[in-house]
């Protein structure tokens, strides 16, 4: 026969193993990777962006990054081709912070275009063909980290 202290005892343990499984858990505390997804022809191709300026906090150790001339850096990265008046869309490698808020902008001849970024991390590309570097500004409760790279768009 069952009796209450059994069932209570039963009921312990498998709480006990639940609360287990979520002490384990991995979080990454470093700053994430930043893949721009964007349209050429008729292909859906990503881009993983670069690292410039980190100031970021994990529990354990900072990251702190200045880079002065980011374009510079933008221009050293491989260039991807991407349909002018496409759209674009960010990904981050992880999310174990709180996003604040991305800022998204072309470069060219020290001329910054803005791109407002939607709900979903989705932006659009100008309709103005020529080469750019995009930069991609993350905020978030660990801190800020500016991403580039180097786009041509056709």
């Amino acid at each position: 026969m069952i009796t209450i202290r059994s069932i209570f005892s039963i009921i312990s343990l498998g709480c006990i193993f639940l609360l287990t499984g979520c002490i384990g858990e991995d979080y990454d505390f470093t700053p994430p990777t930043m893949t721009v997804w964007y349209h050429h022809i008729n292909e859906y191709d990503s881009y993983e962006l670069t690292e410039a300026s980190v100031n970021w906090e994990g529990p354990n150790e900072e990251t702190k990054k200045t880079v002065v001339d980011f374009q510079s850096l933008g221009i050293e990265q491989n260039q991807i081709e991407v349909n002018a008046g496409s759209e674009g869309d960010l990904e981050l490698g992880h999310s174990d912070f709180k996003l604040e808020e991305f800022q998204v902008s072309l470069w060219q001849n020290n001329e910054e275009i803005k791109l407002p970024v939607n709900e979903s991390n989705g932006f659009q590309f100008p309709d103005s063909k020529g080469n750019y570097i995009l930069e991609v500004n993350l905020s978030s409760d660990r801190g800020d980290v500016q991403y580039v790279g180097n786009i041509n768009l056709n």
